[in-house]
């Protein structure tokens, strides 16, 4: 099975770190 590849996706892969920090900033909202 093949997963489309979503921006946030592709953004965890590349830069997890910024990813999980833009994730919680979005929780919080």
């Amino acid at each position: 099975t093949r997963r489309p590849v979503t921006p946030r996706a592709r953004e965890i892969e590349v830069n997890p770190r910024s990813a999980s920090a833009k994730l919680r900033v979005a929780v919080r909202i």
